[in-house]
């Protein structure tokens, strides 16, 4: 009886352990499971991820493209922009030349002919005589300390018109054109090949020779005179590029645009008592131009 029942304690035990394995099998199973459910989902995780990269690599790409492109289309609008400024300078200057060309020679026209007339009058033998009168009768009509009478007055008037009809030009101021010379005045500082400012405009060429009736030479001149009156020997001498007239003067300290403004105004100045002492009506606006641009249209041989 003792050997069945160790016999019997020893299946119940093997029984208990087979159930327990076969247990710890089936947990082991449904672990396996489990991590294998687990794996797929990390693999499609990861294949969802690795999809991803792969478009946000094609998006980088793209962009880069994109970019790029940009980058070619801004230089091409950078460079047709500032062809257009180029092109808007010149178009102004342009149009300032010949502008100005009509009323020079509308200036050279009167003033040729009022020469003309002023030498045929002194060319005549009464004509001496006619200016005396004339003069004489001026400093009458306007002497206040002794009264006229209105019948005498009006009569000295009339003879006084008479005689202003005879030796006009050689007592009236000479005439001026209807026209008003208008001009754009461009300033900018340039650093190549070495600091220097430069004002520039479109004014029609001086004639050669050039005589009192020549509106061009005296507006040149008397803005370079104004500009040797300012800043001495610095300016040279205006040159002309391309149609345009281009003042220049290298700036030894400073910044280079602050003395093309004071180029400028000196220009300005010169060219404006110039006209007005030419009895002609002048109007010119300043305007800054960019480095880049007047580097383009004032510099030499360009």
């Amino acid at each position: 009886m003792g050997l069945l029942k160790d016999f019997l304690v020893i299946d119940a035990n093997r029984r208990s352990a087979q159930n327990a394995l076969r247990v710890e099998a089936m947990n082991r199973r449904d672990r396996i499971l489990q991590l294998t459910s687990d794996a797929q989902q990390k693999r499609d995780a990861i294949g969802a991820l690795e999809q991803e990269l792969e478009r946000i690599a094609e998006d980088l790409v793209r962009t880069e493209h994109e970019i790029l492109d940009l980058g070619r289309q801004r230089d091409q609008y950078e460079d047709q922009g500032r062809s257009r400024k180029v092109a808007a300078v010149r178009a102004v200057f342009a149009a300032d030349r010949l502008d100005g060309a009509r009323v020079a020679a509308d200036f050279r026209r009167l003033r040729s002919e009022f020469q003309k007339e002023r030498e045929r009058l002194l060319a005549q033998t009464d004509t001496g005589r006619a200016m005396d009168n004339f003069f004489q009768i001026e400093s009458f009509l306007k002497d206040t300390g002794q009264p006229i009478p209105d019948a005498a007055r009006r009569a000295l008037a009339k003879e006084r018109a008479d005689l202003l009809a005879k030796v006009g030009p050689l007592v009236a101021p000479p005439p001026s054109p209807d026209g008003i010379l208008r001009a754009t005045v461009a300033w900018s500082g340039l650093q190549e090949p070495a600091p220097h400012a430069v004002v520039a405009l479109g004014l029609p060429d001086e004639g050669h020779p050039c005589d009192p009736a020549d509106l061009p030479a005296a507006l040149l001149y008397g803005g370079y005179a104004s500009a040797v009156e300012r800043f001495g020997t610095s300016p040279a001498r205006p040159r002309r590029e391309g149609g345009v007239l281009v003042f220049e003067m290298p700036v030894a300290d400073g910044a280079p645009e602050e003395k093309a403004l004071e180029l400028f105004l000196a220009v300005e100045e010169g060219m404006k008592k110039a006209a007005a002492a030419a009895s002609v009506r002048c109007e010119l606006t300043g305007v800054f131009v960019e480095p880049e641009i007047a580097a383009v249209v004032f510099a030499a041989g360009k």
